[in-house]
């Protein structure tokens, strides 16, 4: 029978591969089902950030859970290293106080209708494809004349991927494995808009 440290070494292994992998094999779509390569797709994104943070305009990240973090994590990103406005909606009292007063399917519609405006971005991410309140939240992002970036995985015809004027697709069943990869996407994206800014090699040089 293998021992502990053997079967790590196989799953570890083969886990990074598969990540690996996904790297090279998520799909970018537009609203009309145009696909893109993979460095089309994050180009268009990032010159819409761009574009529009010219503009006066904002970001908005939503998501649920693992996504969520995700959200928080890129809205922090955005407006700290790359000076770009930046809100994700995931503060407890307003979640809790809309998720009572008006149902958990408008957690983020309500806020989008009150704090969004026309041209901001929004980023909706969720695994699944398939959350009530990120549909919501979309559609009125859609109905203010926002611009919409989705993130999503498991089923390719999943209902986000096919709303957002950009969908960034990771063909995978894996909640770790979507949550790296749309952290990876929207890391990209504001990484290349810091004129290109790779990520250190050196160990231990980052501050927060």
């Amino acid at each position: 029978m293998p021992t502990v440290q053997q079967q790590l070494y196989s799953f570890s292994t083969e886990y990074f591969s598969q990540l690996a992998n996904l790297g090279e094999k998520f799909q970018v779509t537009n609203y009309q089902g145009q696909y893109f390569s993979i460095s089309e797709g994050i180009n268009l994104a990032a010159n819409l950030v761009s574009q529009q943070n010219q503009r006066q305009k904002k970001v908005i990240f939503i998501g649920n859970g693992g996504s969520a973090t995700v959200a928080s994590h890129q809205a922090i990103d955005y407006w700290r290293n790359g000076n770009i406005p930046a809100i994700a909606f995931n503060d407890s009292a307003l979640v809790t106080c809309i998720s009572n007063d008006f149902g958990y399917e408008q957690v983020f519609s309500k806020p989008i209708s009150t704090f969004a405006q026309s041209g901001d971005i929004l980023f909706a991410i969720s695994s699944s494809g398939e959350s009530a309140n990120i549909l919501a939240g979309v559609r009125q992002a859609i109905e203010m004349n926002c611009h919409v970036i989705t993130l999503s995985a498991f089923q390719p015809h999943n209902p986000l991927r096919q709303l957002g004027h950009l969908n960034f697709y990771v063909p995978t069943m894996s909640y770790g494995f979507a949550e790296i990869m749309h952290l990876c996407i929207c890391h990209c994206i504001i990484d290349g808009l810091i004129t290109g800014a790779f990520p250190s090699e050196d160990v231990g040089v980052a501050h927060y």
